[in-house]
């Protein structure tokens, strides 16, 4: 596994809050939320990728999916543009393959011919 480079970052945080935050969670799990949090942001800005959000949280590909979609978030933009793509492809598709079946559908109805 490739190490990343990292750097450490400080920010001032309300007195209330860090004890808050000291109250509810261990300071690891804290800073694995806070990893979290930063990931989803940076990731629904379209920042970073879904490959570097899940490099920063830590977590396979599928968990990070399954948060985001906890958070009705999409991991992947699906718009009118891909779904026209995708049926152009699906009609040159049929297209070839209606062209490579026909030779077959030939031979087929010679034997069913030849058999009647």
């Amino acid at each position: 596994m490739k190490t990343t480079k990292t750097e450490r970052i400080e920010i001032d945080l309300p007195q209330d809050i860090i004890f808050a935050m000291r109250g509810l969670e261990k300071p690891e799990k804290v800073k694995k939320k806070l990893k979290i949090a930063l990931a989803i942001l940076l990731f629904q800005e379209r920042s970073i990728s879904l490959g570097k959000a899940t490099e920063l949280t830590e977590m396979s590909r599928v968990r990070f999916m399954e948060v985001l979609k906890e958070h009705d978030i999409p991991a992947y933009e699906y718009g009118e543009k891909d779904f026209k793509r995708e049926q152009q492809v699906i009609a040159k598709y049929r297209k070839t393959a209606c062209f490579s079946l026909l030779p077959r559908q030939e031979f087929f109805n010679d034997l069913v011919q030849k058999v009647e």
